[in-house]
């Protein structure tokens, strides 16, 4: 009976990881891949706020905020890109299905994330209320602490703009919209304005199982 429970439990995840990345529905956008500390889901409509939980599934429209010491990492479903959300943070996370893709934009209403795109043919848009960012097939960090809107690239191309202006951002380089004034370009160490403390780590999937002899073993899967 143990076995056949294993074998129906990697079947299951191979089926899932080939149908899209755990899509469930039109809403379902992304999947909680890990928590650390104190991470909330605010659902669509809802005033009160949840403890999220590993695996959870995030729809078009709702809210993730983090308190101290916090960490949210979500997985897109459609191409695996990554998201970070890191302390003291609240984001909003919508996504349009269009084809195989889904058209990603995130609110950052105050705080800090990074992001990984991993498929070139697909964008997202980061906006707040000083100034909006598009991306695509790019790394990067984006803060907002509302007066500054930060962007630090970390590969690929990132166009920041406002009503005043635009500005495009190459690797390693920073930009800054204030409210009510354009784009600048933003000297400085990235280091000591963003946390960029565990970006190279890749987000993985564990999933516990027991094997035959009854012994506790983790299913891993890297994004």
């Amino acid at each position: 009976m143990k076995t056949l429970k294993l074998f129906m439990l990697i079947f299951a995840t191979a089926a899932v990881l080939s149908t899209g990345l755990y899509a469930d529905d039109d809403k379902d956008v992304a999947l909680m891949l890990k928590t650390v500390g104190q991470v909330e889901l605010n659902k669509q409509g809802k005033k009160s706020w949840i403890s999220a939980r590993r695996g959870a599934r995030i729809h078009s429209g709702e809210q993730v905020r983090t308190g101290d010491k916090s960490l949210a990492a979500l997985i897109f479903t459609d191409d695996k890109s990554q998201l970070k959300i890191r302390s003291n943070s609240n984001v909003t996370i919508n996504g349009k299905r269009e084809k195989k893709s889904i058209i990603k934009k995130l609110t950052l209403g105050f705080g800090e994330l990074w992001a990984k795109i991993t498929n070139q043919e697909t964008s997202m848009r980061v906006e707040t209320p000083s100034g909006v960012a598009t991306v695509k097939g790019t790394e990067f960090n984006a803060l907002f602490d509302n007066e500054n809107f930060i962007v630090f690239v970390r590969q690929g191309l990132v166009e920041i703009f406002n009503q005043f202006g635009s500005m495009l951002l190459r690797a390693n380089e920073m930009g800054r919209i204030r409210r009510g004034s354009p784009p600048e370009r933003l000297q400085g160490n990235p280091d000591e304005i963003f946390d960029l403390s565990g970006e190279d780590e890749s987000l993985k999937l564990e999933i516990e199982y027991e094997d035959p002899e009854g012994n506790k073993k983790k299913l891993i899967i890297d994004f």
